[in-house]
């Protein structure tokens, strides 16, 4: 999909806000209460960082655009060409670090030079999040 080709941008937090209370709906009705801020609460503890890190994700890939993302790393990285690539991204979505991706990269023997560059590319450390929830 061409930057041209975007239909309009979407927040994360708008989207995130929608999985909380989609979380809440679920959890008080299998408690068979309103279970209220208590839910929200957890879906941000347990869920936020890696709703946030697939959203960058579907930005930087092109899929969805962002707001909380800059429009120059729109669609500027590709889907994964390898199981190296892959596990990377998988990381990525889950959260980790630049440090932690790094050293788990080392600690496989993938090369690091790669690794380096696709995280350069994921810009982590400037798209940190604001909490869902202070």
């Amino acid at each position: 999909m061409s930057r041209d080709n975007v239909q309009s941008l979407s927040s994360v937090y708008d989207y995130a806000w929608q999985e909380a209370y989609r979380h809440k709906w679920i959890e008080s009705e299998k408690q068979g209460r309103d279970l209220g801020q208590l839910a929200i609460r957890d879906w941000s503890r347990k869920h936020f960082m890696r709703f946030y890190r697939w959203c960058h994700w579907q930005h930087l890939t092109g899929r969805q655009r962002f707001i909380e993302f800059s429009s120059d790393n729109f669609g500027t990285v590709g889907d994964p060409q390898d199981d190296v690539e892959l596990e990377i991204v998988r990381l990525f979505c889950n959260g980790q670090e630049n440090l932690e991706i790094y050293c788990s990269a080392h600690g496989r023997g993938w090369p690091l030079e790669r690794v380096f560059d696709l995280l350069q590319s994921f810009d982590i450390n400037n798209t940190r999040p604001d909490p869902l929830l202070d």
